[in-house]
């Protein structure tokens, strides 16, 4: 490697001028926009969302970049693939290093929209910032181990490096669960690939998150039980009770414990498939939540508790955003997505207008026959 003295272009005046821009953003930029874990108590800006919405357009570029160099580090390792390939490296590194200052302040943008919680999204974020700042410092240090031909150097580069390259792609696969659920990526994996991945992705939940508790089903009242009095001698027994007239005998109420309830067993898996991606625990677009009964009912940020009205489909948010045209605007689930079929859709109108009831149990509803499939279909899994 030629050197700096005598030739100027080893100097890396440029690069150097280029990292530190980078650095400087980076630090001013967290300052400004501080990453949030939690629902922003103040509304963003238009300028801001604008600016956050390209967060999934710009994310791919580093992701792209990023990921070639590795490739080419690999061959970089040997002295005559460093002498032949370290410049383009190092081009790459500064390119794929601002790609990713852009993305997280996009992706910090973004975030300010709210609706954005959950340990996915606190995983993507963190691991985001990490594995920018990771990258970042890489440069630095292959700006030094090249400026001083130093081989200890630039094996440090590439240890710091593909670290953080794989923090920032773990971070990019919880971003991914945010957007197509958690099941998105292990969902059709081979059984000796599924579980280390479904392992790892709880243990590293694990840090973020805290233990769901169990959901339990409702059950149908235990019936009261019945007290039979002690036997009285026969002439005192006729004397105090005679006998009544006679009648049919008391049915008594069912004892099932596994009853089906029309919202939890028909209509909440509906909203499972079609909607809790965006509406769900993880994520809450427009502060509307549909993962649970409570949540359902409460609305979100957009009409409050007309969400769902009982008894009122019409009047009924959720209703009018499912029913209109898939390219208006508003339409729900959003053009692009897996549309509702028009039976689940006309299940929720016929549960809002039975009064959109929790405790409605399925065996005593009357659907009409045109849905009635669908509901099996549903209960039945």
């Amino acid at each position: 490697m030629p050197s700096t003295e005598t030739d100027g272009s080893r100097s890396f005046i440029a690069a150097w001028i280029a990292t530190i821009l980078m650095l400087v953003t980076f630090l001013l930029g967290l300052l400004i926009f501080p990453p949030l874990y939690e629902a922003p108590k103040v509304g963003p800006s238009g300028t801001v969302l604008f600016i956050g919405r390209f967060h999934p357009v710009l994310l791919h570029l580093p992701v792209g970049v990023l990921g070639l160099l590795c490739l080419f580090e690999l061959i970089c390792s040997t002295r005559r693939g460093e002498e032949k390939f370290g410049d383009a490296s190092l081009l790459m590194l500064i390119v794929g290093s601002a790609g990713a200052v852009m993305a997280v302040f996009a992706g910090i943008m973004l975030s300010r929209e709210g609706g954005y919680t959950g340990g996915n999204f606190s995983l993507h974020q963190t691991m985001g910032l990490t594995g920018t700042a990771g990258v970042l410092l890489a440069l630095v240090v292959r700006l030094m181990a090249m400026r001083r031909e130093s081989a200890e150097l630039l094996n440090a580069y590439r240890a710091v490096y593909f670290i953080s390259f794989g923090i920032m792609g773990l971070g990019a696969h919880f971003g991914g669960n945010m957007s197509h659920g958690s099941k998105f990526l292990t969902e059709h994996a081979p059984d000796w690939a599924k579980g280390p991945m479904v392992g790892m992705e709880k243990w590293l939940l694990g840090f973020v998150e805290k233990p769901k508790e169990e959901k339990i089903e409702e059950k149908a009242p235990e019936p009261p039980k019945v007290v039979i009095p002690a036997p009285k001698a026969p002439e005192a027994a006729a004397k105090a009770n005679p006998p009544p007239a006679a009648s049919a005998p008391p049915v008594p109420a069912s004892t099932s414990g596994d009853t089906k309830l029309v919202f939890q067993h028909v209509i909440q898996p509906i909203f499972v498939a079609k909607c809790n991606k965006c509406h769900g625990e993880e994520k809450q677009k427009g502060e509307l939540r549909l993962d649970t009964f409570e949540f359902t009912m409460k609305g979100g940020e957009e009409g409050g508790d007309k969400n769902i009205v009982p008894g009122k489909p019409d009047d009924s948010i959720t209703i009018q955003l499912i029913s209109s045209a898939e390219d208006e605007d508003g339409h729900m689930p959003p053009e692009g997505k897996e549309q509702l079929t028009q039976e689940e859709a006309s299940l929720i109108r016929w549960w809002i207008q039975q009064g959109a009831s929790n405790t409605q149990k399925y065996d005593a509803a009357v659907l009409p026959a045109e849905i009635k499939a669908a509901a099996e279909a549903i209960v039945k899994g």
